[in-house]
């Protein structure tokens, strides 16, 4: 008699399982992420930059990342941002680190520094504001390098406004050049 009641009780359970996952009648499919999409952005004022493109690292193959660089945009064509005001915060499993720019805000950065590398569709004289369509290439160089599947975050904050966050998690193998993946 025993063994009848734990067969009834399984096969209840598992009908009420089936019948917990058959209930959604939802056929909205929402569209898969890229890597290179653009975050939307929500109705925040407050704001100002988003992440375009990828993220990507530079390392020793079978090794650590070193250089981690991505490009950051205005949401707001009609706001700017002084880049010389940026404090970047850079964050892993194990030690959190306030990045300098270096000397110049241009150039290779050295370990604990960040810097622009490049700036795309620059509007007007160069100079370190971000300004309408204008994108800024930045690399940063944290103390202790990215080993493999590790998960960082990169927190960007402008002088007037709410801070930009990347976290992405380092491939399972490091290469020469690597796409850090999104969380």
């Amino acid at each position: 008699m025993a063994m009848r009641q734990y067969i009834f009780l399984t096969i209840v359970l598992i009908l009420l399982i089936f019948l917990a996952g058959c209930t959604d009648t939802s056929t909205d499919v929402p569209p898969l992420p890229t890597m290179s999409t653009p975050p939307v952005s929500g109705n925040n004022p407050q704001e100002i930059l988003q992440s375009f493109g990828d993220v990507t690292g530079q390392g020793i193959p079978g090794g650590t990342i070193d250089t981690i660089t991505f490009t950051v945009g205005l949401i707001d064509s009609h706001k700017s941002v002084d880049m010389e005001q940026l404090a970047i915060v850079y964050a892993d499993a194990i030690r959190t680190e306030s990045l300098r720019p270096v000397d110049g805000y241009h150039g290779d950065p050295p370990k604990g520094f960040w810097s622009i590398i490049r700036v795309e569709n620059e509007v007007g004289d160069p100079n370190n504001r971000l300004d309408n369509e204008e994108r800024f290439v930045i690399r940063i160089n944290p103390k202790a390098p990215l080993v493999p599947r590790q998960m960082i975050t990169i927190d960007i904050k402008p002088p007037n406004g709410h801070s930009l966050t990347i976290r992405r998690v380092a491939p399972p193998t490091i290469q020469t050049d690597n796409m850090l993946l999104p969380l």
